[in-house]
This record gives structure tokens, sequence and C-alpha cells, in this order.
């Protein structure tokens, strides 16, 4: 008992003495932050991270060169591609992504849309022509000119330029123009109006009644706002099959499956808002999934009842050219409809869209050959794809689907007729999974399966959860199959009922993103036509020296983006010998960067940049270099002193000890130099062909040089930058050569 409490005193007083935290996650907390080899500005910056709140890596909570006077408070390491680097810890926030903050999205109007799925653009107008690209459904567009006659579209193609700036020719019957897609009808509004639909939602209603008078419309009345539901819904996965850096979150690799990318918040925003699919072609993704019983029995399917008819035609026109277009398997969608309350055409466009109607596709043909810890899963079927997805262990969808169907062999269970032995087995199964595990808890429609946004079949725990799918185009383009469908068999006009959810507090318009660019920084900035030489745009607050005898002031800024604006530029006013002065950026898609100087007016304005550039020297990051060997200290202060008499330089041995005027500098050492503006800076010396840092290029220095060149003994940092003597950014037989020259006072570094 005494070990036990022992023990427990030693954990707690083990976890309150530890100072430092390894494997941390952290974000960024704006955009376009850098990163780089140390932890200063005076280090190589190796590349950026472009998005808010993107998660980090994090080494440990340590802060690294927290005097820096250029990012206060310090830099973090983090690991990128395995490597580890720098960042400003003005920019890292530890711990989770919190979310608080509103997506944003692109409320651009629009004047057409791309009306269709991923739709050809094509380089001239004929399907002959290059591809350029293919567009997703509701992709804003302009249309240059009338249409134009061309190869493959009998309709004709528009000239178009889509995502800001790009051109190409698309199928006429692919675009539709905003003015197609509204109407107005004074008395149809009110009864709108009247129901609960807000007036974004009622120009494009009336336009789909006055096609399709028998058509009837039903809010969802969910009373959330809509930034709540789309901040629900983006913070769940949500995926896309388009690999396209507008659209996709910027991972190196896809997810769930190939192909597939997570996609952007602001592209499930669109998809989420229903005003953006309330056309012809897609309404049918609010259907109501229910069976129509009409006045049919609901205890015996009649095939010579009206209704069972027209279902027939409809899943004839589904699996048209399929092995399912036979009275067989057809009876067999409507039967499993009518048993469990389920729209039959539902379930044949769902099955065709999971791959079903291709007879040699192993979740229909009953023809599975990959084992199951050693059982064997030929003989079953899964028409729906019920649980076929990714798990632990099992990384193969099909196999985890067959693993269903399956039932208790598998180790799972009888229930929803399993096994799924038979193909009706499976095909009864899956409908009867579907109507109890969505339409009966009111996602009866292909919205509301992947965006479940009811508050009325739900908790606050559950909304936004229960997704059929993670793919956020499929009620689009399960709506457009269903449309097509009906269209073939002239049932557009039948009387079809549509439950759409409406939303408080919307914006007028949701768009997809466009290329609109993000950047809001400043390559460089001049006062006087003279460069800020301790700028660095990754970090926001910084001191400015400026000559105090110059009578005025004008600041000037060169932007990382031609397309960003920027405030706090042209003449100065300088009302005392310190003050803070504003640059506000911002970008074209309105984010906003601010940087903050505090300009200080001083009789000596050398910058340390201005030093180094007057000297023979040169600085790779951190480490000044280009140094002969048996230079003395007093030699380089001197040097510089001659330039600027007011900088402070001193030099100190790795340990901190300080190095007189009269000593040979080393490798290793380090020089710190102090501007009469204030400005201060630390270098690592490196002298070359002093590999061993002891000040002298001896045998010793040839020996390492040979190690390295070997393998057996690599050089690095300050060290490596000494061995390549030739200046030719790398360590080689030359520079072997040219250590073996020196010792025998053949050349001269």
């Amino acid at each position: 008992m005494k070990k036990i409490i022992f023990l427990a005193i030693t954990i707690f007083v083990s976890f309150f003495m530890v100072s430092k935290v390894n494997a941390l996650s952290g974000y960024t907390t704006n955009t376009y932050v850098g990163y780089r080899e140390g932890p200063g500005t005076n280090y190589k910056r190796l590349g950026q991270i472009n998005e808010k709140n993107t998660v980090l890596d994090l080494v440990s909570d340590e802060l690294y060169n927290k005097e820096d006077k250029d990012c206060s408070g310090g830099w973090y390491k983090i690991r990128i591609n395995n490597a580890e680097v720098y960042m400003c810890g003005l920019y890292v926030s530890i711990g989770e992504v919190t979310g608080g903050e509103d997506v944003s999205y692109n409320t651009d109007t629009f004047e057409a849309r791309i009306n269709g799925v991923n739709i050809k653009v094509m380089k001239s107008n004929s399907y002959n022509s290059s591809l350029i690209t293919t567009l997703l459904p509701g992709t804003n567009v302009t249309i240059i000119g009338d249409k134009i006659s061309g190869s493959g579209c009998s309709e004709g193609f528009y000239k178009i330029k889509y995502n800001k700036n790009s051109i190409g020719y698309v199928c006429s019957k692919f675009v539709l123009k905003k003015s197609e897609m509204v109407d107005t009808d004074t008395e149809y509004a009110k009864y709108l109006s009247e129901l609960g639909f807000p007036e974004s939602y009622i120009p494009y209603l009336t336009k789909l009644h006055k096609l399709h008078p028998t058509w009837t419309f039903k809010p969802i009345i969910t009373n959330l706002h809509w930034s709540e539901v789309v901040n629900g819904v983006t913070s769940k996965t949500n995926l896309i099959n388009y690999a396209n850096d507008l659209y996709r979150v910027n991972d190196d690799d896809s997810v769930d499956g190939s192909g597939w990318y997570r996609a952007k918040p602001e592209v499930t925003a669109f998809y989420l808002d229903p005003r953006n699919f309330l056309s012809e072609k897609f309404v049918f993704m609010f259907e109501s999934l229910k069976y129509n019983y009409g006045s049919d029995n609901k205890d015996t399917l009649n095939k010579d009842s009206e209704i069972t008819k027209k279902y027939y035609n409809t899943i004839s026109s589904v699996f048209s050219g399929s092995f399912l277009n036979t009275d067989e398997y057809k009876y067999m969608f409507i039967g499993a409809g009518f048993t469990h309350n389920v729209s039959p055409v539902h379930l044949a466009t769902r099955a065709h869209g999971e791959g079903a109607t291709n007879e040699k596709y192993v979740a229909v043909s009953g023809t599975y050959s990959e084992l199951y810890n050693g059982l064997n899963l030929k003989g079953y079927y899964n028409f729906y794809n019920i649980k076929a997805f990714k798990t632990a262990g099992w990384p193969n969808p099909v196999l985890n689907g067959l693993k269903y169907a399956c039932g208790s062999k598998c180790g799972g269970d009888e229930h929803y007729y399993k096994p799924w032995d038979t193909r009706e087995k499976a095909i009864y199964g899956g409908a009867q999974i579907i109507a109890e595990g969505y339409i009966a808890d009111g996602q009866h429609t292909q919205y509301l399966q992947r965006f479940n946004v009811d508050p009325a079949y739900n908790t606050s725990a559950t909304l936004y959860t229960h997704s059929y799918q993670t793919n956020v185009l499929a009620p689009a383009s399960e709506g457009a199959d269903a449309y097509i469908a009906y269209k073939e068999m002239k049932l557009l006009d039948e009387p079809f009922l549509f439950d759409i959810p409406v939303f408080l507090n919307m914006p007028e318009v949701v768009s997809l993103p466009t290329n609109v660019s993000k950047i809001n920084t400043i390559e460089s900035i001049s006062i006087n036509g003279k460069k800020v030489s301790n700028f660095d745009k990754d970090i926001l607050e910084f001191n400015v020296y400026v000559n105090k005898s110059d009578k005025e002031y004008n600041l000037n800024v060169v932007l990382s983006d031609s397309s960003s604006k920027v405030e706090g530029t042209g003449k100065l006013d300088l009302p005392s010998d310190k003050t803070i002065h504003e640059i506000k950026v911002t970008s074209e898609n309105g984010d906003v960067r601010i940087y903050k100087l505090t300009i200080i007016k001083v009789s000596d304005t050398t910058s340390i940049s201005d030093i180094i550039s007057n000297l023979s020297v040169k600085v790779s990051g951190s480490v000044i270099y280009n140094i002969s060997p048996n230079t003395n200290a007093g030699t380089l202060i001197n040097s510089i002193n001659k330039y600027s008499a007011g900088t402070t330089v001193t030099i100190n041995e790795s340990n901190g000890v300080g190095v007189g005027s009269g000593s040979t500098l080393k490798t290793g050492q380090t020089i710190k130099m102090i501007t009469p503006s204030g400005e201060s800076k630390s270098f690592v010396i490196s002298i070359i062909g002093d590999v061993s840092g002891d000040g002298e290029v001896t045998i010793l220095d040839l020996l390492k040089v040979q190690k390295h060149l070997l393998g057996s003994s690599k050089l690095s940092s300050e060290y490596l930058i000494s061995g390549d003597t030739n200046g030719d950014a790398e360590v080689t037989i030359l520079d072997l050569l040219r250590v073996q020259k020196y010792i025998l006072k053949s050349i001269t570094f």
C-alpha cells in the first residue's frame, strides 16, 4: 500500500514539474505565415503556410529566441514534412482549432451558372478541341457574346468566362442564365411567403411553379441561423471528387479512396444552400422519398395500379441497358419500397449511383474473392454499399460492405434479412436500413440524407451528423439523375412533393469560390527612397529608423500581389521622435493584414544590412562567413566601426566568454552588432577552411573535410560553410585539394 501511495505522489509531482509538452498540436492564426531554418528573421525563409487555421505539428511548447525584437515572445519549433523548422509565435496558437469563427464564403452575384455535373470546358466551340477543365454544378460564369454553332453540341456553344479570368467554350444546354431561373407572380409569391419561405427563395420557386403547376413546395422551418448551420456542417467530414486547389483543402494525398479530397468549407457552404438548387434539373434533391401509396391498399402491392405502373416505367429508365432492367429486379425494388415506405425510384437511383447496374461489380455479382479472417465472401451481395467504408485494419470498402452482408457468420447479426446471400434479400434488407436509418428519422430527401439539418428529428448533439455519404455533391448529382429519369419517362408533370429547408439570416447569395487572391503581404517598405533593411513580411510589428535631419518623410511599399489594396502610405506625419504608424493591406478576397511600424528619429540610421554590404563578408541565415584565416577580432571590429563608428561590436566564444581584439577569429564564435538606432543582430562566425573551429587551417581540417567526403563524419552548419572554400555552395574534392594547397602555402584564402 505504501508503494502505491509513493508512486501516486511521484506521478503527481512529475506532472507538475514538466515544463515542456511534447507532440503538441497547434494552428496558424493568420494567412501566409512563413517558416525558417532557425528562430529569427536572419535565418533562411523556407516557405509559408497559406491558410489560416492550418493544423501544425509542434515539437514542444518551448519558445526559442524570446529576445528577438522582430518576433516578440519567440519562435516555435514545428515539423513540416519530417523537417524541424521555426515559426514566429505571434502567428501560432497551441491547441485545437476552435471553429468559433464563422466560415467565410463567396457572396458574389451571378449572371449565369453551370447547369450540370462535371461539365466540360473546351478550348474552342467543338468537342473535338482540347479539354481545358470540367466545372462543378453551380459554377458562376459570364457569357461572352452570342451563342455560336459548333461540333458535338446541337444547341450551340457559349463562350464563357469562369473562375475570374479563365476563358473557354461550353455547350449551351449546360449553362443556365439567372433570368431563366427566376420569375414573378404576386399571388403565388404571397402564398409561398405565408407558408414560410424567405423572400430569396420565392423567385426560383415561382419559376418552377410556372413550369410545373402540379408540383408542391413545402418549407422545413428549421429556425436555425445560417451561420450556425454552415459552421456545424463544415465541422464534419465533407469530401469532393475533384482535384482542384480552388475547391479542395490542399492535401498531398486523397482520402477515403482514390480521388477524394476534403472540400473547402466555402464549397460545402455553397452545396448546403438550398437556393442554389431550386432549378428544374437539381430540385429533385428535395423530393420526398417516402412511398406514394395514394389510394392503394397499404397491405398488398397491386402491380396493376397506376402508381405501381409509374414506378415501373421510371425504374425501367434508371436501369436502361443494365442487367437489372427485367421484371424480376424491377418488382424487387418496387416491392422493397412498398414494404418499407420508401420510394422505389429512390432505391433504384441509389443502387445505380453505387455501381449496382454494372453486373461485373463484385458487390452485386456475388464473385468477390478476397477472404475475411479466412471466410469466403463469395455469394454475398450489397446493392446500396451499406457499411462499405474504410475501418481500422480493413481499408477495403467493398470487403467491409460484404462482411456486413455476411451477417452472423462474419461476426454480425441476422437483422435486415441478413445474410444477404441472394440479390432479393440484399435489395429488401438495404431498403429497410435506408428507411429506418434515414427516411423514418426525418431524412426523407437526398438533401437531408447528406445535410441533416432538421431539428424536429434531432437533438443538438445529432444535428449535422448521420450523413449517408460524405460527398458534398451527392444530392446535386443524385437529384440530376432523378430528373433525367423522370424527363425521359415524361413524368415531370406528376404531382411531386418537395420538402425544402429554410434558415434564418441567410446572405442574398452564396457562390462557389473563384480565383481571387488571398495574399495581403508586403515585399518591401521604403522611406524617402531608402528600403527598410530589417523589414520582413512575416513580422507585423517592428522598428524603423529615420534620419532626424530629414524635413519630410514619404513611405512607399511594394505589394506581394498587385490585386491587394494598401492604406497608410505616402507622406507621413511624425510629430515626435517616436511615432507608431499602421499600414493596412487588404487582399482581393477581403482578408486584412496590419503592419505596425514604430518609427524612430535618430541621427545615424545605419543598419546592420548597410554595414555588411560594405564589408567583404557574406551572410547566410545566422552565419557570417567569407572571413580569411588568421583574421584578428580587432580587424573585423575596426572594419565595422570604419563604416559606422557608433555601432557596438562584441565577439564571444561559443560558451559566452568574451574574445579580445587581438585574438584570432575561429569558426563557431559569435559576433553581435548594435547600431546607434538600436538595431541588434547576432551571427555565428565561419572562417574559410577552419572546419575544426580552432582558428587555424591545418592537417586536422584536411582530415575533417576528407571524413565529410567519405561520409564517416559529416560537417554541418557554420562548419559546412567553412569547408566550402571556393564558394560554390557544396563541399567537394576540390575543397579538399584547396585546403591541402593552403597548408602547403601554394594558395591563400
